[in-house]
């Protein structure tokens, strides 16, 4: 089945929502290599928050959530651009799954979330870091971000199998003279009631009807999400000529060819000897023509 998000806005009332299912490109992305449990499930609920942060922006370029500072982690990353196109991966320490057992929990319990914005526009980075602790999940993190970070209350629920990944986000638009407080903390309190199993067995028209069957809803037509991954030879070139010659000669000589996997896709970029000479030579000439232009 395919992936997409559903938009909707209420009619009379600040308040907006979507509604994420990851079905196709969640299988790509989790089947790229074998991940623990709480590793998988962890990465599919950034992957799903990822894209309903993403769907709020009114710029274009691309969102980046990861994980960083905790022990038994040594990454955990997700993409999403405006345009819908979605990647994310995981790495993790041996030690920390020797047993096997590494838990949901263990993603959470320490650390850092940090959000970054890629604004193609002004090339401009902006990021926020979030402060991970144990005991709650990545849903209500993301309530008191938004909260905190935005001044916007808004309400985060997300479900995963193995097979699919579904996340469900309605927040408030600013209100300033606080004319619908009564409703949003009505819809607010309704939302709370939702369970994720019923993520994962209604449909998007069947939950808003059941909780908001009061109010006036447009729902917009689903879109497509997509998995890309932005990696290619020049790219890993320049990864290459960041490694220095030395290096690069070393592990021509130990492996005969230097080969780079991609983290994302899984594609492997190989480079023999006549490659590496050439990389070398490139940025040497590179090199001579900048110091050239300088004098």
């Amino acid at each position: 089945m395919k992936s997409y998000i559903q938009r909707f806005i209420f009619d009379k009332l600040p308040l907006r929502g979507a509604f994420v299912v990851l079905d196709d490109v969640w299988h790509t992305i989790s089947s790229q290599r074998e991940y623990p449990e709480g590793i998988q499930r962890f990465m599919g609920e950034l992957l799903v928050a990822n894209v309903l942060l993403t769907a709020n922006l009114k710029l274009k370029g691309k969102v980046t959530i990861q994980i960083q500072d905790n022990p038994k982690l040594d990454l955990i990353v997700s993409e999403s651009t405006h345009d819908l196109t979605v990647r994310a991966t995981a790495k993790f320490t041996k030690a920390a799954t020797a047993d096997c057992q590494l838990k949901y929990e263990d993603c959470i319990s320490s650390g850092a979330l940090v959000i970054s914005v890629d604004s193609e526009a002004d090339g401009k980075l902006y990021q926020s870091i979030v402060a991970l602790e144990s005991g709650i999940e990545l849903s209500d993190i993301l309530n008191e971000y938004m909260l905190q970070s935005e001044q916007l209350k808004t309400f985060f629920l997300f479900t995963y199998t193995k097979d699919r990944v579904v996340g469900f986000m309605l927040q408030q638009l600013p209100d300033p003279a606080n004319e619908h407080d009564k409703d949003l903390q009505r819809l607010f309190m309704m939302a709370n009631t939702m369970h994720k199993s019923e993520l994962l067995t209604n449909s998007i028209t069947t939950m808003l009807h059941k909780l908001f069957n009061e109010d006036d809803i447009v729902l917009f037509d689903p879109q497509d999400i997509k998995f890309a991954c932005t990696c290619s030879r020049e790219r890993v070139t320049n990864v290459l000529r960041s490694l220095g010659k030395e290096e690069a000669d070393m592990i021509l000589s130990d492996e005969g060819v230097i080969r780079i996997t991609c983290d994302f896709c899984n594609m492997v970029y190989i480079f023999d000897a006549p490659d590496v000479a050439l990389i070398f030579e490139s940025l040497c000439a590179d090199m001579d023509s900048i110091s050239k232009s300088i004098h």
